[in-house]
C-alpha cells in the first residue's frame, strides 16, 4: 500500500461513490469508464496542460472547461458533466481531496484561512507584511488568469470569422474591449485592466478589418473547405480528422459496395466543394492504393473535351485532370473555381466508372424480392444491380422493358402470379407495375390469417379423406354380407368336426380294413394302378 502512487485520477476512482454524489448534486450523470478515458486521453489532447493523471488545479480545469463549452462544432457537450464535476471537486473539495490541492489554491480556499489567523500577533505586523509579499504576487489577478484568458480570445478568432466587424479600425475595437471582456467566465473577467488592452484581440480585429470586410456570413458552412467571405473571396476550411474517420468507419469499402461510397463522395463534392488537395486526401483515406489508381485511370478516360465528349489528347487531359498538384488554381478567381468544378465532375465520373464490375447477368437474376420486402425497395436493389453488373443505364427509356421483365419475373411468388394475370400487361409502364405490386403487397394476409386459412384447408382435406375411407369400408362390408347370403347352408347335427382316428390298416375314406386310402377302390380321386400284362414265357 505504501509503494502505490496516488494520483488525482486514482484518488477519484477510489472514492467513486463520493464523486457520483457530487455529480448528482450538480444535477449531472457520469460514468466511471468515460471519466477515466477523458482524464487519461481526451483532455490531454486538448493542449491545455491537463496531465494524464488528472489535476485539481483550478486554472487548468477552467482551461479545459473553456474548450468543452465552445459553441458549435468545436465544443464537446458530452464532456460537460465530467468537467463540471472536476471543477466542483476543486472549488469545494471534500476531505480526501484537500491534501492533493495545489499550494497556490490554499490562499483562496476558505478552509486554510483560519490557520494563519492566530499566528499574527501585534508586534509581528512588519514581518507579516514582508512575508505576505510572496503570497500577494501569485494572488495578483493579472499574471495568473492570463492563461485561461488566451483561450477565449482564440475562440473569438473563430467566432469573428463568422461575423465581419462593423468597426473601421482597431481604436474603436479597443474602446469596446471592456464590454467584450464581460462575456468570458469569472476567472477571465479578473484580467480586465483598462490600461492593458488585449493584444491578441486588437491584432485579430485589425487583421479582420483588412481581410474580412463585407456582409455577415452564416456560421452553418464553417465545416466546408471553401466559404465565401465577402467581395468574392473564399475562406479555406480543411476537413477535420473526425469527419474523415467517421466517413471511413461508417461506410463499406469501395470494393465491397462502390455505390454507397460513390454516393458519399458525391455528396461531399457537391456540398463541401473541396480543392485538389482535399480530393486527394479523400481518395487517400477512403480508397486503397489499387482502388485509387483505378479511379484516376477511369477519370482520365472521361475528361471532357471542347465539344463535351471525352478527349484523348494528353495535354487536355493533364490540364483538366492533373495528377500533380496545380499551382495556378486560385479559388478566389472564377477560372480557378471553374477548374476545380471540372476536376470534381471528372473525378465523380471516374468513381462511377471504376465502380462498375464486369457484365454478369447472373448476378442481376440473383436479385429476388424478399418475403417482407416492399416492391419499391426491391426495384431499387434491382436497379443497383443493373448499374453494378451491366454497362446499361437502368433509367434509360430503351431499357425499361428489360427492367419490367426482371421486376415481374423476380418478384415474390404471389405478386408475380397476380402481375402476370393483369390484362393489357404490355401497356403498363414501370411506375404502373410498381403501383400494382404495392397494392398486392398491402393486401397480403397477415400471418394469423394465413395460418387460419391453412388450418381450414387441412381440415377440409382430412374430412374428404375420412369420407372416402368410410365409403370404401361400406363397400367392403356390403360385399361380405352379400357373399354370406348366397352360401348353401348345412343341416342336421354337425357334431364334432374333428376327424376320428383310424387304425393302422384301416382306410380313412371307406373305413374298411385291409387297405389304405390311396388303394381304396371307392375313392374316385384315386388313379387306377396300371396292370402290366404278363408274357407267356414268364
Amino acid at each position: 500500500m505504501g509503494q502505490q502512487l496516488t494520483t488525482p485520477l486514482s484518488l477519484t476512482l477510489g472514492h467513486w461513490q463520493d464523486v457520483l454524489s457530487r455529480a448528482r448534486k450538480e444535477s449531472v450523470e457520469i460514468r466511471k469508464k468515460k471519466w477515466r478515458t477523458l482524464c487519461f486521453s481526451e483532455w490531454p489532447a486538448l493542449n491545455t496542460g491537463w496531465p494524464r493523471d488528472g489535476t485539481f488545479d483550478l486554472t487548468t480545469i477552467l482551461q479545459v472547461k473553456t474548450r468543452v463549452f465552445q459553441p458549435g462544432p468545436w465544443g464537446y457537450p458530452d464532456q460537460v458533466p465530467y468537467i463540471v464535476t472536476w471543477e466542483s471537486l476543486s472549488r469545494d473539495p471534500p476531505p480526501w481531496v484537500r491534501p492533493f490541492l495545489p499550494p497556490r489554491l490554499s490562499g483562496p480556499c476558505p478552509t486554510p484561512l483560519p490557520l494563519p489567523a492566530p499566528l499574527i500577533p501585534t508586534p509581528s505586523a512588519p514581518p507579516s507584511t514582508s512575508s505576505l509579499l510572496p503570497l500577494t504576487e501569485p494572488r495578483s489577478p493579472n499574471p495568473r488568469p492570463k492563461a485561461p484568458a488566451v483561450l477565449p480570445n482564440t475562440q473569438e478568432d473563430l467566432l469573428l470569422l463568422d461575423s465581419p466587424p462593423p468597426y473601421p479600425n482597431a481604436e474603436q475595437a479597443a474602446s469596446q474591449l471592456p464590454a467584450a471582456d464581460q462575456s468570458p467566465p469569472p476567472p477571465s473577467s479578473t484580467t480586465g485592466d483598462p490600461g492593458d488592452p488585449s493584444p491578441p484581440s486588437t491584432r485579430l480585429r485589425s487583421r479582420r478589418d483588412k481581410t474580412l470586410e463585407g456582409p455577415d456570413s452564416s456560421g452553418i458552412s464553417q465545416a466546408f473547405p471553401l466559404r465565401s467571405m465577402g467581395e468574392g473571396r473564399y475562406q479555406y476550411w480543411p476537413f477535420s480528422s473526425a469527419d474523415l474517420y467517421n466517413w471511413k468507419a461508417h461506410n463499406p469499402p469501395f470494393s465491397q459496395d462502390p455505390q454507397a461510397l460513390t454516393g458519399l463522395i458525391e455528396s461531399i463534392l457537391i456540398t463541401h466543394q473541396p480543392t485538389w488537395d482535399d480530393c486527394q486526401q479523400l481518395l487517400g483515406i477512403l480508397l486503397t492504393t489499387e482502388e485509387r489508381q483505378r479511379v484516376l485511370l477511369e477519370a482520365r478516360k472521361n475528361v471532357p473535351g471542347p465539344d463535351g465528349r471525352p478527349t484523348q489528347l494528353p495535354n487536355e487531359i493533364d490540364e483538366v485532370f492533373p495528377l500533380i498538384r496545380p499551382t495556378d488554381w486560385d479559388i478566389n478567381t472564377a477560372a480557378g473555381r471553374e477548374r476545380h468544378r471540372l476536376y470534381r465532375q471528372t473525378l465523380l465520373a471516374g468513381l462511377k466508372g471504376a465502380g462498375r464490375r464486369p457484365t454478369n447477368l447472373a448476378k442481376v437474376r440473383a436479385v429476388v424480392q424478399g418475403l417482407e420486402e416492399t416492391p419499391a425497395g426491391f426495384l431499387e436493389r434491382l436497379m443497383e444491380a443493373y448499374r453494378m453488373y451491366t454497362p446499361f443505364d437502368p433509367q434509360a427509356q430503351d431499357r425499361e422493358a428489360d427492367i419490367i421483365m426482371s421486376f415481374i419475373g423476380q418478384s415474390a411468388p404471389d405478386i408475380r402470379t397476380k402481375l402476370q394475370r393483369l390484362e393489357g400487361l404490355q401497356g403498363y409502364t414501370l411506375r404502373d407495375l410498381v403501383k400494382e405490386a404495392e397494392k398486392i403487397f398491402n393486401k397480403r394476409e397477415t400471418p394469423e390469417e394465413k395460418e387460419e386459412r391453412l388450418r381450414k384447408l387441412q381440415e377440409d382435406r382430412e374430412n374428404v379423406r375420412d369420407k372416402k375411407q368410410n365409403q370404401e369400408l361400406a363397400k367392403i362390408l356390403a360385399t361380405v354380407v352379400q357373399g354370406s347370403k348366397h352360401r348353401p347352408g348345412q343341416t342336421g347335427n354337425l357334431g364334432d368336426k374333428r376327424r376320428t382316428r383310424v387304425e393302422r390298416n384301416q382306410c380313412a375314406y371307406c373305413k374298411e380294413k385291409g387297405h389304405w386310402v390311396k388303394h381304396c377302390p371307392k375313392n374316385p380321386r384315386r388313379k387306377p394302378t396300371p396292370i402290366l400284362p404278363l408274357e407267356k414265357g414268364d
